[in-house]
């Protein structure tokens, strides 16, 4: 990191943070699409999530490697116990899936954030070039994150028929 350009290094770092939560997230699902196979239009629309993250992590590792950078090892293996923990967590419980749900709709509204953040400092740190891709990835998890919205009525109406099965 530089001294002379604080704002760049901000983004970097957050490229970074970045790249670890979709690390994290890629994980997650991969633990709980066992469990969501009960319910096939949540399990189809978690495995498509999984492969937009996957690629959300190839276009931060591009633009991480366009500023001379690359993801953090650390934070990486980090990333992949706290993500084998997080998709471990509930797997006993009866409710399980509606704890999963209820986790990925704040991770949802979490990457959201977390991809505006990166946009003010790809701004600040005159990286604009980088926007249109740091736009893209955060109309994705929004897209998701409205898809829960819109159906959670209806996945918590699936779990109660699921139970009564």
């Amino acid at each position: 990191m530089s001294q002379s350009n604080p704002a760049m290094d901000a983004y970097l770092v957050g490229l970074r943070n970045q790249h670890a939560v979709e690390t994290q997230a890629i994980g997650t699902i991969q633990n709980q699409l066992g469990r969501m196979k009960p319910y096939p239009e949540l399990h189809a629309r978690m495995q498509a999530d999984k492969g937009r993250s996957t690629t959300q992590a190839a276009r931060l590792d591009e633009l991480m490697a366009k500023h001379g950078t690359s993801k953090s090892v650390a934070k990486e293996a980090v990333s992949g116990t706290v993500a084998t923990v997080a998709g471990f967590a509930h797997a006993g419980a009866g409710d399980s899936m509606l704890k999963d749900v209820l986790a990925a709709v704040g991770f949802k509204a979490y990457e959201v954030a977390s991809y505006q953040v990166l946009l003010t400092l790809a701004e600040a740190a005159g990286a604009a070039g980088d926007t249109s891709v740091l736009r893209q990835s955060m109309q994705e998890e929004q897209e998701m994150g409205d898809w829960f919205d819109s159906h959670l009525a209806d996945l918590v109406h699936a779990y109660v028929r699921q139970q009564a099965a």
